[in-house]
């Protein structure tokens, strides 16, 4: 063959295989844009066991108790000789519910101004937070007390690739959503964690439909009338979001989230009282702690905090710098904030600004595992002729006690 022959059917396999890969993404793209998970045919939970109150019932007794609501579900598809394919724990006005709502006391939550659920908060990332503002007072929106709210600004663009339950519902079903019951879970079975039942607000709950990996609706007839379970099996589920490695779980959340009112809006991620005695503390690691987004977005951050211009000024300017140092513990979380430079009077403003901006911190770790770490630290800047800070020029890392040079 030669070798004009070679580079032409070179060339044909080159376009074969592009054209493969793009009818291969409008095929994804179809996918997520309708026609296969929208549901050909509905259930009616064909062979589940109902539990009512904790005894066991028969489908049809439902039509007997008209205060009966949905607790949980469980889908035993995937759990091999089972005797049924799934369970639906019911319960009415006077009977705990099963399992209580673990979010069912947390405040109202705010991204950017917009209303999202205990779920949607959890799954921002925390790293991109500007500011967090929180009150104590109760507060009524669409009938439900809170006890509280949190507002976050962020730079994440959050709603950008999330639809609501509402959006998702009418977009895969069609269904009206006032006769409507949303399952929301992933696709492995867990006795622990068996999915969240959705019965109303369903515009606070935001989902990437690209996780969405199945549709399923179920009938079932209660006393006031039918209506539709609908099933939503998501790979984001609960707090999950779409990185460039997959699927992960935003871990800061849990810093800042785990209990709502105790952590300090000014310092999220800073945990000012947490005993260091006897830890190992390292100086150095295999992957030691920076900033998740850059060191140029974190200097950007804590500008905005100081209240600097963002166009630099023209003005005649000094080099100064402080260098402080503090511990970054296994979830990223720091303590022992201080400035081991001469105190000055505007190194209060940088102490401040790096607790407001403490959950952008990578954990240290060694052979795959975490650890805590000394991070001592040097941020250059400069100010103007009357000592006013103008910009924040650049960070280093240090290994030693030695002040730096201006």
């Amino acid at each position: 063959m030669t070798t004009a022959n070679m580079k032409y059917y070179q060339i044909l396999l080159l376009m074969l295989v592009c054209s493969l890969n793009a009818q291969s993404q409008r095929l994804r793209d179809k996918i997520l844009d309708n026609t296969l998970l929208y549901p050909k045919q509905y259930g009616t939970f064909e062979n589940y066991e109902f539990i009512l109150n904790g005894a066991r019932i028969e489908k049809d007794e439902l039509l007997n108790y008209p205060e009966a609501t949905f607790g949980r579900v469980f889908d035993y598809s995937g759990v091999p000789n089972s005797k049924y394919q799934g369970v639906l724990y019911l319960h009415t006005s006077w009977y705990p519910p099963s399992p209580a709502d673990q979010h069912a006391d947390d405040p109202a939550y705010f991204i950017n101004n917009i209303q999202v659920s205990p779920y949607a908060i959890r799954s921002t990332v925390v790293e991109e937070y500007t500011a967090i503002r929180r009150s104590e007072q109760d507060t009524l929106i669409d009938g439900i007390v809170y006890q509280g709210s949190i507002h976050v600004d962020t730079d994440e663009d959050f709603f950008a690739n999330r639809m609501t339950i509402s959006e998702i519902v009418k977009k895969y079903t069609g269904l009206p959503l006032e006769n409507v019951i949303v399952h929301w879970r992933d696709r492995y079975w867990d006795a622990l964690n068996p999915g969240v039942i959705v019965q109303d607000h369903f515009p606070l709950y935001y989902i990437n439909p690209k996780g969405l990996e199945e549709v399923k609706v179920d009938r079932i007839r209660f006393a006031e009338g039918e209506r539709y379970f609908v099933h939503l099996v998501d790979q984001g589920y609960r707090y999950s979001n779409l990185t460039g490695k997959g699927w992960r779980t935003p871990q800061k959340n849990f810093v800042v989230f785990y209990h709502p009112r105790d952590f300090d809006p000014k310092a999220p991620c800073y945990i000012a009282d947490f005993d260091i005695a006897g830890k190992d503390i390292r100086s150095r690691a295999q992957g030691e702690p920076e900033p998740s987004l850059g060191e140029a977005a974190y200097l950007k951050k804590l500008s905005a905090h100081i209240g600097l211009p963002a166009d630099q000024s023209q003005a005649e300017t000094t080099r100064d710098s402080i260098l402080v140092q503090f511990i970054v513990l296994h979830n990223g979380a720091i303590t022992g904030l201080e400035s081991i430079s001469p105190q000055k009077p505007v190194h209060a403003k940088f102490l401040q600004a790096i607790k407001q901006h403490s959950c952008v911190w990578t954990a240290a770790w060694e052979n795959r595992k975490t650890l805590y770490f000394k991070r001592k630290m040097v941020i250059f800047y400069s100010e103007d002729n009357k000592g006013n800070i103008v910009s924040l020029d650049s960070l280093e890392y240090r290994y030693d006690d030695r002040q730096p040079a201006t």
